[in-house]
């Protein structure tokens, strides 16, 4: 009976017979895969577990935040220069002439108006650094925290 089906219809009988091989091979693909997928997650949850044992896992994301923390931190120097801020003129700049001057040097960088992104972000990140830098200095001035 089944001849007589293959002899009907020899297209079904072949199309029956190449899925067989092509299951057979994802199924052994998935079984690997499986496998290995399976030992590196084991090995990596067993360095977890001892990395927290000993601290780690706290310290290394404690590191790792410093690390961009510092790295997204603009140097003083820089951002006196980016603002036009004399070393000398921080401890005695008006707070109101900083604000103007950032304002007009962000506003003439914008770029809906021509101005660069990037050059924005540098003026901002300058701002943010300087005003960092006065808030640790009037803290130890004995100002206002």
């Amino acid at each position: 009976s089944s001849l007589r089906s293959l002899a009907a219809h020899p297209a079904r009988g072949s199309h029956t017979m190449a899925i067989g091989p092509l299951a057979r091979l994802i199924l052994q693909g998935a079984a690997v895969f499986t496998s290995v997928f399976g030992r590196a997650f084991l090995q990596a949850y067993q360095q977890a577990l001892v990395n927290a044992r000993k601290g780690g896992a706290h310290s290394a994301a404690a590191t790792a935040h410093t690390a961009v923390q510092r790295s997204n931190k603009m140097q003083l120097a820089e951002a006196r220069q980016v603002l036009n801020v004399e070393k000398g003129e921080l401890m005695e700049i008006d707070m109101k002439k900083l604000r103007e001057q950032y304002e007009r040097i962000f506003d003439a960088n914008d770029p809906k108006k021509g101005g660069s992104f990037y050059l924005q972000s540098k003026i901002f990140r300058a701002k943010e650094a300087l005003d960092m830098e006065i808030e640790d200095i009037t803290k130890g001035k004995g100002g206002s925290p």
